[in-house]
């Protein structure tokens, strides 16, 4: 071999071992950048668990009591739902069985929904006497004169029906949840009226209209049980009667208005369920005690 030729080969095998030297450098570099990121994570670790233990420390029975308090509150909020979803479904079943189809229940948002010829026809908005309106507002009275009692008070902030005797009956009230108010409400389509409607010169608008269905049917209703109007809210809720009138027009639609499908689904009457909430754990309380649950009682 010539002495070029072995120059040549040692300076390759230099260059060779110079690059492996690079590469384990870099690696041993990473490998020591690893160590370090778990070491700060195991060091951050242990500082959380230290600051959890002075959590724990400083835990007074206060705030352990707030705790248990509010899980109890938000419990009877869970069950103050359950009884709204079990009136809808109540209120439905007698209608139906009663022969009023094509109820609609809206569980999410509490509503009991009456499409249109349920109640009135596009355009209508009397109840006449031996009509299919008149049969339908009378046969909804029934049911809520029927479902109501074990869920609402009086106007001395009692039970209407006294919660133990409730527990024994079909429409119960297991949950001690209590109705703040029902609205009646009015609903119709987008499309104006160009002209008086027969017998209402001054229903010129979709909002009159809509409230003069919602009020006929509130007082068909009255008319028909009167024992209705004894039906009031929790005190804390203003003990206030619980059947209530409100009129949208066309501002709240749950269809498109831009075919005859969807708006004959916006005409309608929807009977909302609003359940009475305590703000706060002395106001839940306050409610036991006029239902008549001793306290520490558990709700049944």
């Amino acid at each position: 071999m010539s002495w070029k030729n072995r120059n040549h080969t040692e300076q390759e095998d230099e260059s060779f071992f110079v690059s492996m030297t690079d590469i384990m450098v870099g690696l041993l570099f990473i490998f020591i950048l690893i160590i370090m990121y778990f070491a700060l994570q195991a060091k951050m670790d242990a500082e959380r668990i230290v600051s959890l233990e002075d959590q724990i420390e400083t835990y007074t029975p206060e705030d352990k009591e707030v705790t248990v308090e509010r899980k109890k509150l938000d419990l009877y909020k869970d069950r103050v739902n359950q009884q709204r979803e079990k009136i809808l479904k109540w209120l439905k079943s007698y209608l139906t069985t009663r022969g009023v189809e094509s109820v609609e229940l809206d569980i999410q948002n509490g509503i009991l929904r009456l499409p249109e010829g349920v109640l009135f026809d596009s355009g209508a908005y009397e109840i006449k006497p031996l009509s299919n309106a008149d049969n339908t507002a009378k046969i909804l009275a029934d049911a809520l004169s029927e479902v109501l009692p074990c869920s609402v008070m009086t106007a001395n902030g009692v039970p209407y029906r006294p919660y133990v005797s409730c527990n024994l009956t079909s429409f119960n009230n297991r949950n001690a949840g209590y109705i703040e108010a029902i609205f009646l409400e009015g609903h119709t389509d987008n499309i104006r009226i160009t002209k008086h409607l027969p017998g209402a010169p001054l229903l010129d608008s979709n909002l009159k209209l809509s409230a003069r269905r919602a009020t006929n049917t509130f007082e068909m209703i009255m008319d028909s049980k009167k024992q209705l109007i004894e039906f009031y809210a929790p005190v804390s809720s203003g003990n206030e009667p619980v059947l209530a009138v409100s009129a949208y027009g066309e501002t709240r639609p749950i269809a498109s208005n831009d075919d005859p499908e969807g708006r004959a689904s916006n005409r309608r009457i929807d009977l909302r369920i609003l359940m009475h909430q305590p703000k706060d754990y002395d106001a839940y309380q306050d409610l036991l005690d006029q239902i008549g649950i001793p306290k520490g009682d558990k709700i049944r």
